[in-house]
């Protein structure tokens, strides 16, 4: 039950876009997915690709041109961990056999209904968290 290199990436551009928006005095600028990258010794590929599913999310918005860049446009407050991992990674479930009927085993399987028990006990925990929680803890 590790979050993915991606959702990684995601909070650390989400938080420093958070720390921005916290620094008294400072307009909102776009950032570049370059600068994040390097803010945060992360690939440039990966961060760009996970900047933009973000943008394309309404999470981030992506400006073009000379200046352009992302810039945070949804209060991370509203925003649960359970809808960044989604979005990242397309699903929480912790097992195969939730969203995949197809598993040898599932007609045999004695702890099918345990693990969709469990499964939905922890998507409610990710719901319950906002990204914004995840920064101030």
């Amino acid at each position: 039950m590790k979050l993915n290199k991606k959702v990684e990436y995601a909070l650390m551009a989400l938080k420093h876009f958070s720390e921005l928006d916290h620094q008294e005095g400072t307009v909102q600028s776009t950032v570049s997915a370059k600068d994040i990258a390097e803010a945060n010794h992360s690939p440039a590929e990966v961060t760009a690709r996970v900047l933009q599913t973000l943008s394309s999310h309404g999470i981030l918005k992506a400006e073009y041109g000379l200046h352009g860049g992302y810039r945070l446009v949804k209060d991370l407050a509203k925003v649960s961990v359970y809808d960044l991992v989604n979005i990242i990674e397309g699903s929480t479930d912790l097992a195969k056999c939730i969203s995949d009927k197809e598993c040898d085993l599932l007609k045999k399987c004695k702890i099918v209904s345990p693990v969709e028990n469990l499964n939905k006990k922890v998507q409610n925990f990710y719901k319950s968290i906002s990204v914004e929680e995840v920064f101030h803890v």
